[in-house]
């Protein structure tokens, strides 16, 4: 059988705590290096620690199957999963999951940021000539702080105001004061957390380069383009947490120019690609992908499919994907969300060929489910036809999600020509007709929606792009009392604040855990 990861990350490059800052460090066995300085002598070994960091962003919002709880299942555009534990969510709007601490915990994204912050450290330190060229010392930097940014960006996205830590953590000395007692960061305004992801983005995005499709580790690694795609995602946030903040609008669109002038990356055309411009954009590595999750078996980064809330595959696959129909767990397209009432009823969305491409049985509404998690490759030691791995990357950044944000950045900047441009651009690879409606900011922010609803369903993005956009429409637990309490964040893990009082829960979720 294929030597499948569990995405554990490395064991010996740093003091990591497992679970640092405001959780029980004295509870922890740090991962110890005796002589940190014989280690950072070798580029293979700054490659191996920076592996590391990449696993612990995989490791954070995988587990779980995080990122669909905190992105998609909250958003209520298309898919219902019909598993108890996200029926919490989609039938009240409750985040106060049963057995669900991970997607309560920030402590797996701290660690990557923490891991790659410590690979910046000590890369930064070592001699040039310890690497093939002073390009790859800066790569390495590059792409650690790329790691630690869209870190503190999911943060900031999943709970908002949160602990800042600007020091590598790699002894308890540096958790402990002269009194001997636990260091206790408290949460910091997310503007401020916004502010140090992007200072740690811009870094990425000094020291990295442009690649070209079909490069070494293209997408599945960072490259400049990948910073200014995080950059133009990061700034559009800020922007709106800060009052459509002119400078960040601007600083968005440029960013996302700047990807469309420079990676060399392009659109997929549904139209004339048909699925198998689909499956490659899934498995990854394609012309369209920027940053995104490996999931290959080859390269012993994959999991066995199975029908659990643990796994994503198990939120977002339906029977035949499995061996056996189980209606239980398996999820549907719900014809009474947002999504699908807006596809049926848009007369543009009649001809769009995603219905077909991207779904099992887009017309059933009992059976219909997103098909991006279903590439999968048979396991050639077993005689279960049914032992399947997943070959289907987590598209985190592509050429899609950068039009579609810099048409927002537009529609708030009172640019709405250039805004339709962008929508209709990615519109028409589906063949949907161009815009015709309203040209107010508004109406501009509905239809990019929408078309963002539909183009990455089952990504994780439409929960954020809720926030973002202020637009919740057709979920029903959301209301105005929610909003100014800021209830569409995820509560912090009790065990958290027990450990470190200096944190305090988000209002909405006081006396809810």
């Amino acid at each position: 059988m294929k030597n499948i990861k569990k995405y554990s990350v490395l064991t010996m490059i740093v003091c990591l705590f497992a679970t640092f800052s405001c959780t029980n460090i004295l509870d922890q066995e740090p991962v110890n290096i005796t002589h940190p300085d014989v280690f950072w002598s070798s580029q293979p070994n700054a490659e191996q620690a920076l592996a590391g960091a990449y696993a612990s962003f995989k490791e954070a919002i995988t587990k779980q199957a995080n990122f669909i709880y905190w992105g998609d299942i909250p958003a209520m555009t298309f898919m219902r999963s019909r598993n108890w534990i996200s029926d919490y969510i989609q039938n009240n709007g409750d985040y106060v999951l049963a057995y669900r601490e991970n997607s309560r915990n920030w402590k797996e994204l701290y660690r990557a940021a923490n891991w790659a912050l410590t690979v910046e450290k000590h890369v930064s330190e070592m001699p040039a000539e310890l690497f093939s060229s002073p390009k790859e010392k800066d790569r390495i930097m590059g792409e650690a702080a790329f790691v630690r940014g869209l870190s503190y960006f999911w943060i900031a996205r999943v709970w908002g105001d949160a602990p800042i830590v600007k020091e590598s953590i790699e002894s308890s000395d540096q958790l402990i004061n002269s009194e001997g007692f636990v260091v206790r960061i408290p949460r910091s305004n997310e503007l401020e957390v916004l502010d140090f992801a992007l200072e740690a983005t811009n870094k990425a995005i000094g020291l990295l380069s442009y690649q070209s499709p079909g490069s070494t580790n293209w997408a599945i690694t960072a490259n400049k383009a990948s910073a200014e795609a995080l950059k133009a995602d990061l700034t559009l946030w800020y922007a709106s947490r800060d009052n459509n903040n002119p400078e960040m609008l601007k600083a968005s669109i440029d960013a996302a120019t700047n990807v469309i002038n420079n990676s060399g990356a392009e659109l997929i055309d549904y139209v004339a690609e048909g699925k198998a411009g689909f499956d490659n954009m899934c498995t990854g590595g394609s012309k369209t992908g920027l940053f995104e999750i490996n999931m290959d078996s080859n390269m012993n980064e994959s999991f066995r499919i199975y029908n659990y809330d643990s796994y994503y595959t198990g939120l977002t696959l339906n029977f035949p994907i499995w061996k056996d129909k189980n209606t239980n767990v398996a999820p549907v397209i719900d014809p009474d969300y947002y999504g699908k009432r807006m596809m049926t009823n848009d007369p543009d969305r009649t001809n769009d060929v995603r219905k077909d491409i991207f779904f099992y049985d887009y017309e059933s509404d009992e059976n219909s489910f997103p098909l991006k998690y279903s590439h999968t490759s048979q396991d050639s030691n077993s005689e279960d036809a049914y032992a399947l791995f997943t070959e289907s990357n987590i598209l985190i950044y592509r050429m899609a999600d950068v039009h579609l944000i810099r048409a927002e950045a537009y529609a708030k900047s009172d640019k709405a020509g250039l805004a339709v441009s962008d929508l209709n651009l990615t519109r028409s690879k589906a063949n949907v007709p161009g815009y015709t409606g309203a040209m107010d900011e508004e109406s501009l922010i509905e239809a990019i929606f929408e078309e963002r609803s539909i183009e990455f369903v089952a990504e994780g993005k439409s929960a954020f792009d809720r926030i973002r956009m202020n637009y919740y429409e057709d979920v029903p637990w959301v209301n105005q009392s929610r909003i100014a309490k800021k209830g569409y964040f995820w509560p912090i893990d009790p065990s958290i604040i027990s450990n470190n009082p200096s944190i305090v829960q988000t209002e909405y979720w006081r006396g809810a855990l």
